[in-house]
């Protein structure tokens, strides 16, 4: 049975390798967990299965970013159950017409809350269908079988191509604020990063809109030797890396890397902080 949804309290997820779930997601109560690791990694599944017992709160993503497509439904409740999660992504379509991921939902809710599982919803739309994707997301802020909305890093620049991509969400959120759709009352969790932590975050914040968001970022860019700094706007002194993640490789652990991996991950904790 999920636990009670953390909303009120904005919490960053680590996204890490296996080699480094105990040094460091460790460092956050709240967790987005990789629906692909769980069904190939014993350890990975039981590190979550752990922090579940120990009162954290965890969603699931459906492996559609990693694997091309959502697994079944069905799956993802047998994958849910293995890691002890609380929520579930609900299959999505990328780059598809925004009602083709409303269906879905409408047709798989049922079976997730049967299960015990919060609801997560993450609107997509063809290329430049701006309209669609709003449209998705008010079907989502006005449902009540939908308890998490995902923010996503794939559909909201999507929808509109015409912006850099690591700003995108930061217009949207305001578009809908703009508009009078956003509802705060919703619990919304962002969906990866774009660029380095300090160029979204801040400002969904003090907008008061982001509940959780996760990347693997601070620890991949520390992997391919990239420190935070504040003296680049994101925090990230270079393009954000065009990196292959690959949670499978072996991870050679030495002591510059791992400094380095906890200087990023305390600098974008900190700006949940202030």
């Amino acid at each position: 049975m999920a636990k009670r949804l953390p909303k009120g309290n904005p919490k960053f997820c680590i996204i890490a390798p296996t080699a480094y779930l105990d040094e460091f997601a460790i460092k956050s109560n709240r967790h987005l967990v990789l629906a692909h690791l769980v069904d190939t990694d014993p350890k990975y599944a039981e590190f979550y299965s752990a922090r579940d017992r120990l009162g954290d709160y965890i969603i699931m993503d459906n492996g559609a970013f990693e694997l091309g497509e959502s697994y079944s439904p069905e799956r993802l409740v047998d994958l849910g159950n293995e890691c002890g999660a609380d929520a579930i992504v609900l299959p999505d379509y990328p780059f598809k017409p925004a009602t083709q991921t409303i269906e879905a939902a409408k047709k798989w809710i049922p079976e997730i809350k049967s299960k015990g599982f919060h609801t997560f919803f993450a609107p997509q739309s063809e290329v430049g269908d701006l309209e669609g994707w709003i449209n998705g997301y008010k079907w989502a802020a006005s449902n009540p079988d939908i308890d998490i909305i995902g923010m996503s890093i794939l559909g909201i620049p999507n929808a509109m191509p015409h912006l850099p991509e690591a700003y995108a969400r930061v217009v949207m959120t305001q578009i809908l604020i703009d508009r009078g759709i956003f509802n705060f009352d919703k619990y919304h969790h962002y969906l990866g990063l774009n660029a380095g932590p300090a160029l979204e975050i801040p400002s969904l914040l003090n907008m008061r809109a982001l509940d959780s968001c996760d990347s693997s970022g601070p620890v991949w860019s520390a992997i391919l030797g990239h420190e935070y700094t504040k003296n680049a706007d994101s925090y990230l002194p270079t393009r954000k890396p065009k990196m292959h993640v690959d949670f499978n490789q072996p991870q050679t652990k030495n002591i510059a890397t791992l400094l380095r991996i906890e200087h990023n991950i305390e600098m974008t904790l900190e700006l949940f902080r202030k």
